[in-house]
């Protein structure tokens, strides 16, 4: 029955995506904003990496249309119906940390007079050694500066771990297998755990920045409603999820659409984000994101 379920909703998603190569007219919209997904950038493109001149490319297509590129803070206050947007607006956001950010994105994203949020795990900050490497605090601090703004990804939960029965999970969602004691977490375990991660982040981002707002990036883009009520209580305020979607006003879970993918050009990216705004583009991101929820909780 699972299967067939998932099977189904794959075929929407297929029917429905067969209409994107059609010409999407350019379309203006008001009160909504698109969150830009991106993680690494590097002159070899892979599956989550982009080229420094597709990154170019698209920047120079978003400013071409006439996008408003607005900060994070911005985004924030608007979600509290405290402040109104731009028609067209977009945040841009990178996940990780990465040293990437530093060297191709932030030098590119200035040349175009826009700023971007980087949501760091972290407890990696200042890993130069690592591949690929990360940020330092005084690389972001120099950023910070500049307008550019950093939250929190986790302090050190975002690489999958054993779960359940063997399961690779990720230790914001599930409970996690304790190798010296030879059991799972229990509830109270786990709940202790992702607020003292979660507690942590936020300590170490206050302290050294000094940011107003409580974001919090979901690893992979998982999370179900007992994390979220977790995290909550670790003060966390807005979730940047996995889901697919534009962003209205007093949401808390924020829906994102990929960007930093090597099959996408600045004119792609544009009618990527048009297409969010038709009803069938909303359809499709509804189809999507069920087949996100069922594919993280039965596979």
């Amino acid at each position: 029955m699972k299967k067939k379920l998932l099977v189904g909703v794959i075929t929407f998603v297929v029917l429905t995506a067969c209409l994107y190569a059609n010409t999407i007219k350019s379309t203006k919209y008001e009160n909504k904003v698109a969150v830009l997904e991106y993680h690494h950038i590097d002159p070899e493109e892979s599956e989550f990496t982009i080229s420094p001149e597709r990154f170019s490319d698209q920047l120079n297509a978003l400013k071409e249309q006439n996008f408003h590129v607005i900060s994070m803070e911005d985004f924030v206050l608007f979600l509290r119906n405290q402040k109104p947007v731009p028609p067209k607006a977009v945040v841009i956001t990178f996940d990780d940390g990465y040293e990437s950010f530093y060297k191709y994105a932030y030098p590119e994203l200035k040349k175009q007079g826009m700023s971007a949020t980087n949501f760091l795990i972290v407890g990696s900050v200042d890993k130069t050694e690592e591949t690929p490497p990360f940020m330092t605090w005084d690389e972001i601090m120099q950023m910070h500066e500049q307008g550019f703004s950093f939250y929190s990804h986790t302090f050190d939960s975002h690489d999958f771990r054993e779960g359940n029965n063997g399961k690779q999970v990720s230790p914001v969602t599930n409970p996690i297998y304790l190798d010296k004691e030879g059991r799972l977490e229990t509830e109270n375990e786990y709940k202790q755990r992702i607020q003292t991660d979660l507690l942590h982040a936020q300590e170490v981002l206050h302290d050294r920045l000094g940011d107003p707002f409580s974001l919090l990036c979901l690893p992979h883009g998982r999370y179900t409603s007992k994390s979220i009520d977790y995290a909550k209580t670790a003060g966390i305020e807005y979730f940047i999820t996995g889901d697919y979607g534009m962003n209205a006003s007093g949401q808390i879970l924020i829906d994102r659409i990929s960007a930093g993918v090597p099959t996408l050009t600045g004119k792609q990216l544009v009618q990527k984000i048009y297409w969010e705004n038709t009803w069938i583009g909303a359809a499709e991101d509804l189809a999507k994101n069920i087949v996100l929820k069922i594919r993280y909780t039965f596979f």
